[in-house]
């Protein structure tokens, strides 16, 4: 069997290791010229049940890669006013989880590092430059990709990984198009220096933060620290990946990441947003929350506006069922979902390990379109519970009801002070 996959994001390139691993034929074809074209991105949250389908995927050499390169762990998630006053702060330490545990932790990677670790010894397998346009059904069974610039590949099985416009998802599931959530993410990053450090509140060094503020806004904060300790242990192994170990630790400097989210018009005219320079854009929104802390204005100020950058946010709905076949998506392919949840990521790597699961089933004589229809149920189930969250949390945030909040914000100051509901929400985010 082999496996044609579509998009070397974090979905597909963690399916092409799990398969690869498993000794399952694949190739990857990616858009992208180079593997250091899009040199860009923020943290990236991984949480307990990513970790597992990391590692349940990697092999066990590129899953320490990716520890000793991610952030120090996080075991906390604190929700403040604007005005800095803390509602709650849940502990994953009170019910049980170790920050030290390999994979049953909450882990912060770059972006780009994360990407560069994927691709560790898949050099054999990705083939950049290839812009899928189609594919065609051939008449044994096979699937064949088509590439813009003429080239072909034939597998058994084809995999959009291809992201949010997914042009594998476009030809097979015209009919689970995204759409646009009407919010809007701007973000910027500040460098976490000792005067930076001191404008947080405890809770911010031990993992992220949620401002919980009126007239429809909503932020949050993380700090990346680099695991400086396990660095030396990351630049050994590089070579034998063919990394670059300049590439995977060059963006090294310990940053606090910031969010403020709302409706696109709460900031003014999204065409004219779209064309503001990066100055503009930070100024806009200093001006537009200007009633928040003094530091968190400071952290905006402080930012670096080359990491100043706006997001629309896109959402997802579950499509009816389908006949399954030998093509399927994973990632933001099919469920595209706001960060509000911090499971994006989470999810494509969930989905990888699933499809992962299936395709190696049918190696032990398993029918290659049950596997796939088994993972495709699975997937949906598991996903779309996090669309939900992530869509419920958006609409919550940006809902300009003040008797709302006050609601929200007086529930989380009682559940801090009420263990068993404090712990059960903490086991929620784990999930």
């Amino acid at each position: 069997m082999h496996v044609v996959i579509i998009g070397a994001g974090i979905g597909g390139l963690t399916l092409a290791q799990g398969l690869k691993r498993a000794g399952v034929s694949v190739s990857l074809y990616e858009r992208d010229r180079t593997r250091t074209e899009r040199l860009q991105g923020y943290r990236i949250h991984i949480a307990p049940y990513g970790c597992r389908a990391l590692h349940a995927c990697l092999p066990a050499d590129v899953y320490d890669l990716f520890v000793s390169t991610s952030g120090q762990a996080n075991s906390t998630l604190a929700f403040f006013t604007e005005k800095l006053d803390e509602l709650i702060t849940l502990n994953t330490t009170e019910i049980g989880m170790d920050t030290a545990h390999l994979t049953d932790t909450f882990r912060s990677v770059s972006r780009i590092t994360f990407r560069e670790v994927l691709l560790a010894g898949l050099g054999d397998v990705v083939r950049f430059g290839k812009t899928f346009t189609h594919y065609t059904h051939e008449p044994d069974g096979l699937v064949t990709a088509h590439f813009s610039d003429g080239t072909q590949a034939t597998g058994d099985v084809l995999v959009g990984a291809d992201g949010t416009n997914s042009a594998v998802r476009a030809q097979y599931l015209p009919q689970a198009a995204h759409s646009d959530t009407g919010a809007v993410a701007i973000s910027g990053k500040v460098p976490l220096g000792s005067e930076v450090a001191q404008l947080l509140p405890r809770p911010f060094s031990t993992g992220g933060a949620m401002v919980l503020a009126p007239h429809g806004y909503f932020g949050f904060l993380a700090v990346h620290e680099f695991r400086r300790d396990e660095g030396g242990q990351a630049l050994s192994l590089s070579p034998d990946y063919g990394i670059d170990p300049e590439l995977l630790l060059d963006n090294t400097t310990d940053y606090v990441m910031w969010n403020v989210l709302a409706r696109w018009q709460k900031f003014g005219d999204r065409k004219a947003i779209s064309a503001m320079s990066a100055e503009e854009i930070r100024a806009l929104v200093l001006r537009t929350v200007g009633g928040w802390h003094p530091n968190l204005l400071r952290l905006i100020e402080e930012s670096d506006t080359g990491t100043v950058s706006v997001h629309p946010l896109y959402t997802s709905r579950r499509p009816e069922p389908w006949q399954p076949s030998n093509v399927t998506v994973l990632g933001d392919a099919i469920h595209a979902m706001p960060p509000t949840a911090g499971a994006g990521a989470n999810a494509a790597v969930v989905d990888a390990e699933l499809l992962c699961r299936g395709l190696r089933a049918v190696g032990d004589g398993r029918r290659l379109t049950d596997a796939i229809g088994e993972y495709e149920k699975a997937m949906l189930d598991h996903a779309f519970t996090k669309v939900a969250a992530a869509n419920r949390n958006l609409e919550q945030g940006v809902a300009d009801n003040r008797f709302a909040l006050a609601g929200f914000r007086t529930f989380l100051r009682l559940a801090g002070n009420v263990g068993p509901i404090r712990r059960k929400m903490t086991a929620a985010i784990a999930r």
